[in-house]
């Protein structure tokens, strides 16, 4: 974990700080999972939402990167409603809210670049959207990332099961999972020969809202994981998630963004301060 550590504070995540880290946008629509973030020609925000019986509802939000062609992270809100029962769609398309001059085609996954192997990663899992019309949404191309297969099905996929268990099991979750790419120096293409940059790593975090001991009130907590992008075996998954967490104090020393900055308006700087600095 040192060496993950110290090797990922070592580099500027410069996509993000080209971006921009100052959000009126953030603050403006209130969502607890959403970063800061500033939009530019090169870096786009988008929502998706979709119609269900008590009425419209965000699914998730991204922020794509047009040049890697990448989404630096996707936002999303989980507890049980949302996640609901359904099929896997595995209709892989173009976001209908970018245009598709701006996205790869990803119907087929990354061809051959100057590394080969990766496959097309959820950041919002098809899992925590078992819904009709939400599912679909998860195979935007732009909620994709070239990913190691071993970590996709490996300690990945472990994370994210752990991460919908804590969701689920707390009155309320925002859940925020993103790319760590400090250099470009990797690439993949999609069908057409367009570049794509191969993350180093990948991070998740999630706000958790819980009922208090005595049951009269409620608390936050928060969690956070940094992951390399590469296979980290078969088995003792839950050990080794345990080896690669960090607070959000320490996840935003490394990606150069601050995660739930809406919190400090619901809690007060004080206790923010503390939820932030924790680790478990």
């Amino acid at each position: 974990m040192k060496r993950l550590m110290i090797f990922f504070l070592l580099m500027v995540w410069t996509a993000l700080s080209a971006a921009g880290q100052v959000s009126p946008k953030t603050a403006e629509l209130g969502w607890l999972e959403l970063p800061t973030f500033s939009e530019d020609p090169e870096h786009f925000f988008v929502s998706h939402y979709t119609e269900e019986y008590w009425g419209k509802q965000r699914n998730y939000s991204l922020f794509w990167d047009v040049g890697r062609q990448i989404p630096l992270w996707v936002a999303y809100p989980l507890n049980e409603r949302l996640v609901g029962r359904g099929s896997r769609s595995g209709a892989r398309q173009y976001d209908k809210f970018i245009a598709t001059g701006k996205q790869p085609n990803l119907r087929r996954t990354y061809q051959a670049g100057s590394v080969e192997g990766y496959i097309r990663g959820h950041l919002c899992p098809s899992s925590d959207r078992m819904r009709p019309g939400m599912n679909e949404q998860t195979f935007y191309f732009t909620n994709m990332a070239p990913q190691d297969p071993y970590l996709n099905g490996g300690l990945w996929a472990w994370l994210e099961e752990h991460v919908q268990q804590l969701a689920l099991s707390a009155r309320e979750a925002w859940v925020v999972t993103g790319c760590i790419d400090t250099d470009a120096s990797n690439w993949v293409t999609d069908v057409s020969g367009r570049p794509i940059a191969v993350p180093e790593g990948f991070f998740k975090a999630v706000l958790l809202l819980w009922a208090s001991a005595d049951g009269e009130g409620e608390v936050f907590e928060a969690r956070a994981w940094v992951v390399e992008n590469r296979s980290y075996g078969f088995s003792g998954f839950e050990q080794k998630a345990s080896a690669l967490e960090v607070s959000i104090d320490e996840l935003e020393g490394i990606i150069g963004l601050d995660l739930f900055p809406n919190l400090v308006g619901v809690v007060g700087p004080e206790v923010d301060e503390m939820i932030e600095g924790e680790r478990k």
